[in-house]
């Protein structure tokens, strides 16, 4: 018997021991008191609790972020079990916690509601790295209900990439290390330039995004994605040249 996944039943704060072991985390009530910046819409503020699997020793909780000690949902908790969470989280059998994810997750979840100004306010639950991706995200993706033009401006992205001190480059050809445009044609639906960029760090991403709008190399489509301009391809195939040759045969300066 998991003595401790019973007396999470038991409180009400899940629904069986079943739905527990697969969530793997405590799903807070919808009508909890939250003031900010708690009631942010972040997983990581939503979803506070870690819960590893049932196995071994038994069901183990702990915190998602090690300040999340002053969420006050994992205080209603600690307060019905009458214990302290561990503040470096509930890895599983193998070692594996999902507390890292809480971070990107974090920053993602602001960038994408808009919240960015909030992000900044509660940098101290995420990384400059997984800020930078977010301004990345949030300039390659747009909200399916507005315009298509990216969760966030360039001015925005610079705005965030200042404040958590990632200073721009001294080139803006960063998007030379991109992967090569290549067209992507659905079976139905018009042709797209995807912008793909594997294993580059994080700040070079995102500032070669800004300079890529600002520059022209990129756009969103009528979908909200980020594409490659033709412009840009154009100016990808250059290289460093500083100049390049557009479609209709007139020369141009790459940068």
């Amino acid at each position: 018997m998991d003595s401790l996944a019973t007396q999470i039943v038991e409180r009400g704060l899940a629904a069986s021991t079943f739905l527990l072991d697969i969530n793997r985390s405590f799903t807070m009530p919808r009508d909890f008191p939250l003031s900010y910046p708690w009631n942010l819409p972040s997983r990581l503020f939503q979803f506070p609790i870690e819960v590893s699997a049932a196995e071994g020793d038994g069901t183990r909780l702990g915190l998602m972020h090690p300040l999340l000690a002053a969420h006050p949902f994992v205080q209603h908790v600690e307060a019905g079990l009458g214990l302290t969470l561990d503040a470096h989280g509930a890895p599983n059998a193998y070692g594996v916690s999902k507390a890292r994810n809480g971070q990107w997750w974090h920053a993602v979840d602001l960038v994408s509601a808009g919240q960015w100004r909030a992000l900044l306010d509660t940098r101290e639950y995420t990384t400059a790295e997984d800020i930078a991706r977010a301004v990345a995200y949030g300039l390659t993706y747009s909200r399916h209900d507005g315009k298509p033009t990216g969760h966030l401006s360039p001015f925005e992205a610079r705005t965030i990439m200042a404040a958590i001190g990632a200073p721009e480059p001294a080139s803006r050809r960063g998007m030379l290390a991109f992967s090569t445009p290549c067209a992507c044609k659905p079976d139905t639906g018009t042709l797209h330039w995807p912008v793909n960029h594997p294993g580059l760090p994080a700040n070079d991403v995102a500032w070669a995004m800004v300079y890529g709008i600002e520059d022209g190399w990129f756009a969103h489509d009528r979908s909200g994605f980020l594409h490659w301009t033709e412009q840009g391809r154009e100016r990808y195939t250059a290289g460093e040249a500083d100049t390049f040759t557009t479609a209709t045969g007139q020369g141009a300066f790459a940068f």
